[in-house]
This record gives C-alpha cells, sequence and structure tokens, in this order.
C-alpha cells in the first residue's frame, strides 16, 4: 500500500496528515500500521496522525490518532496543522471553518499573519460542574488533580515548576490512575501571572509532546475556574515547544486558542 502525507507540527508537537476525500484510507489504518508510521526509528515520526474526511456535518471532518494507534478525540495544535493542510491541498480557507471532531464541531480561521486561531470544547468539570481537584498518589507522591475534559479528558495539577524529567516520571501512573477511567492527559502547571503560565505535559496515548494545545486549553479552563487567570484576555501558556494564547470568555461561554503552524515536508510511504 503507498500512502501520501505530509508533516506538519504546532509548537514541535507533529502530525502526519492525509487527505481521504473518498473515504476509504480507514480501514488501512491499523492500530499496528499507525504505531509503526509514528515510530521515530522505524516510521516516519510523529505524535499522531490526522485524517481529513468530508463531513455532513461541517466543512470538513479531523479524525485523530495518537501514536500509540488509540483513536482521539481532538488536539488543539493538530487542528491548526489541519487548517494549513486545507490550504496546501487547494480548499477554501478564506473564511472562517467549522470543523467536525470527536470533540464536537469547532470554527477555525487562518489569520493574516500565519498563525491560526480556533474555538476549543468548553470545559466539563465533575462534581456537578464545581472544580474539585483529587488527591491522587502515584509513585509515593500526592497531586491534587483537577478533572477537567475540554473534548478530551485532562488532570490539570498547579504547583512548582516541573521539567520534562519529573512529568515522565509522574505523568504515566496519573494517566492511568483509576480516577481516569478512560485515561487521561496530564498537565503539569506553574502559574506565572494571572495571565501566564508554564506547562509540561504527558500526553494520553503519545507521552512527552513538545506543546499540547487542548492541555492548554484545559489548563487554561482549570486556571480562571480556580483564580489563577483572568477571563477575556489572552492567556500566554509557555510550554517546551513555545507559547500558545488561550481566551477563556467569562461564564465558558467560549474558548479561543491561537498560535502558529508549521509544513515540514510531503511524501509517501509503502506499507
Amino acid at each position: 500500500m503507498k500512502l501520501d502525507f505530509c508533516k506538519y507540527h504546532g509548537l514541535g508537537n507533529d502530525f502526519l496528515l492525509m487527505d481521504d476525500p473518498d473515504g476509504g484510507l480507514l480501514p488501512l489504518l491499523s492500530a499496528a500500521k499507525i504505531r509503526l508510521l509514528c515510530d521515530r526509528h522505524i516510521g516516519i515520526g510523529a505524535d499522531g496522525i490526522l485524517v481529513r474526511q468530508r463531513s455532513e456535518k461541517a466543512d470538513h471532518c479531523m479524525i485523530l490518532f495518537n501514536a500509540d494507534g488509540s483513536r482521539a478525540e481532538i488536539s488543539g495544535n493538530g487542528l491548526r496543522c489541519f487548517v494549513l493542510l486545507l490550504r496546501d491541498k487547494g480548499y477554501d480557507v478564506s473564511r472562517e471553518l467549522t470543523i467536525e471532531t470527536g470533540g464536537g464541531i469547532q470554527r477555525a480561521a487562518l489569520m493574516q499573519d500565519g498563525t491560526v486561531e480556533t474555538t476549543m470544547p468548553l470545559p466539563q468539570f465533575r462534581e456537578g460542574g464545581t472544580p474539585t481537584p483529587l488527591k491522587l498518589e502515584a509513585r509515593g507522591k500526592t497531586f491534587h488533580v483537577l478533572p477537567i475534559s475540554v473534548g478530551n479528558p485532562h488532570g490539570v495539577i498547579f504547583g512548582f515548576e516541573r521539567d520534562i524529567t519529573f512529568a515522565e516520571t509522574y505523568g504515566p501512573p496519573l494517566e492511568k490512575h483509576q480516577a481516569f477511567p478512560e485515561g487521561a492527559n496530564i498537565e503539569f502547571v506553574h502559574v506565572l501571572s494571572d495571565r501566564a503560565c508554564k506547562l509540561v505535559v504527558w500526553e494520553r496515548g503519545a507521552g512527552i509532546t513538545q506543546a499540547c494545545g487542548s492541555g492548554s486549553t484545559a489548563t487554561a479552563a482549570a486556571g480562571a475556574a480556580l483564580g489563577h487567570f483572568v477571563f477575556d484576555a489572552p492567556i500566554a501558556v509557555h510550554q517546551p515547544g513555545g507559547t500558545l494564547e488561550i481566551t477563556v470568555a467569562k461564564d465558558f461561554r467560549e474558548i479561543r486558542q491561537r498560535g502558529p503552524a508549521t509544513f515540514v515536508f510531503e511524501g509517501h510511504i509503502v506499507l
């Protein structure tokens, strides 16, 4: 099987993107083949795979797979890369688009400065909608973890600045903690001000990534709910790969992310 692809990244969070206008590609993408394609030693290398298909509900449909072959709901960085794929494949991106995702229909626009702005799913908290951290243990340490969904599940931890090694140590057991039956992305957040923070993410199904769009969204929404961040103003989320701006509207009426996406290369591989 010959597979055509384009590679893009959003702040170092990289994806293989494929256009599937006839809808025949998905049956060929087994979990084993996805793991091979995303493997950085024997494959092409990526944090995940995005497939464009037609949608009956929106302008386009974006299907997302994690690097381990599992299906995922949504990726903020992936959404921005997806818009560049649409542009590069000749689709109309001169207006705001609607994109069907596993996390609902989102709106996206290519901005004049080359960045991409998209909406993200509105946050959902447990405990009847009240943002209540859980006390969870991992490798002998206790963490106060705020469960939140922004189209996919997250556990947000506010505290001291943490590095990638720390996230690699404590992220895996928290991702698979019984408190998260479907697994979760784990965010380690250090608040800098009411409009800025540092973030390291352990992503469900992918591990450490240079940046995480849904993780940035979950962090900003959780922080706003707990009083760490302001509403209705851009919050700078600094990550190893760069900075995303997340704006959380008061009463969580809307959440928007804005940041870059970059074309890397295109090619084909025979599986």
